[in-house]
């Protein structure tokens, strides 16, 4: 009951503190715009980029410079650049235990309006106790990324449908980026951990792009159209689309662009780690069973936590270690 108590409480707070009218709305004709520019291409098409030469100078000519073991905090411009300049950056800090051309790298990714990055340095220090670099990242409209005026996270997921769909293709794109830049520069392995809303981003970004060496994924939403058409938790988007006459027909294509059980994984399965939790209710043990037979081979875990669970970020790290790290290892 304690579980499922503190996952309603944060909720509650979500939908009603902390989602304002004024940022649920969006013009009708911008989703008309969106659909005249996207009606028949691909998801491929969604989430592909081309590499700005003097973008990829600045990201090539900083990381190359951490050499040394520490902690390094690091900006980059996007890829794809939104409305608010401040989002418009690439914010990643560094935890080496080793140079980046001498060890594997996994960047984190938090979940929606996490509160702090404090409890992922934590886990920074584990991995590099055993040998692996770490780096966190501030997700779109989260952290240094948030427009003055708006809350933590505020502006990633609402009922603009289209400024949700471009946060989510921005966070896709910039860690493949990172990828790239990395393997550039020598990194042996290059993997994701992200957790709630940083493991749809992981799991969208392991479908759309080869390269990276593994993915551990912690209580990712799956059932992405059903979330957000069916749980309380995003009412106000439902109500809003229903004011603009919008139909789930209309948008289930584009919802077929995130959910990323609809896509192929990129790289092996067995380096993929879905863990999750038993009362979690937005990656609910179904739907993470749904995604491990989309992907056969990938290991699937339930822990009997729910979805905010401290222990659930300490059994993650010892599955890791367990499972994960050592395939790295005995990778060429």
């Amino acid at each position: 009951m304690k579980v499922r108590l503190t996952d309603h409480l944060a909720f509650w707070a979500i939908k009603h503190l902390l989602s304002r009218v004024k940022n649920q709305q969006f013009d009708v004709r911008d989703f008309a715009r969106f659909s005249d520019e996207w009606s028949g291409r691909s998801v491929a098409d969604f989430y592909a980029f081309s590499e700005n030469e003097a973008c990829s100078t600045v990201m090539e000519r900083q990381l190359s410079q951490l050499t040394k073991p520490g902690k390094y905090v690091v900006e980059f411009p996007t890829p794809a650049p939104s409305p608010f300049e401040v989002n418009n950056h690439i914010w990643v800090e560094f935890h080496l235990s080793r140079s980046l051309g001498e060890a594997p790298i996994f960047f984190i990714q938090h979940g929606w309006r996490s509160v702090s990055v404090r409890g992922y340095r934590t886990m920074c220090r584990g991995l590099n106790e055993q040998g692996v670099n770490a780096g966190v990242l501030h997700l779109p409209y989260h952290f240094s990324r948030k427009p003055q005026g708006a809350f933590n996270g505020e502006l990633a997921i609402t009922s603009d449908i289209i400024r949700s769909a471009h946060a989510l293709r921005q966070a896709v794109q910039e860690v493949c980026q990172l990828k790239r830049a990395l393997k550039k520069l020598g990194a042996p392995h290059v993997g994701l951990w992200g957790t709630s809303y940083g493991a749809w981003i992981s799991g969208m970004a392991v479908t759309m792009e080869e390269g990276f060496d593994g993915a551990l994924l912690l209580e990712p939403p799956v059932e992405i159209e059903e979330l957000f058409w069916e749980t309380p938790l995003f009412n106000h988007l439902q109500r809003e689309l229903n004011r603009l006459g919008i139909s789930r027909d209309a948008v289930g294509k584009f919802f077929e662009w995130v959910t990323p059980y609809h896509h192929a994984l990129k790289i092996p399965p067995s380096r993929v780690l879905i863990l999750g939790s038993e009362h979690d209710p937005i990656g609910y043990p179904d739907s993470l069973r749904k995604l491990n037979r989309a992907w056969p081979g990938t290991y699937l875990e339930i822990f009997p936590y729910g979805h905010i669970s401290y222990r659930l970020h300490t059994s993650a790290v010892d599955r890791f270690l367990k499972i994960l790290a050592p395939q790295l290892k005995a990778c060429p």
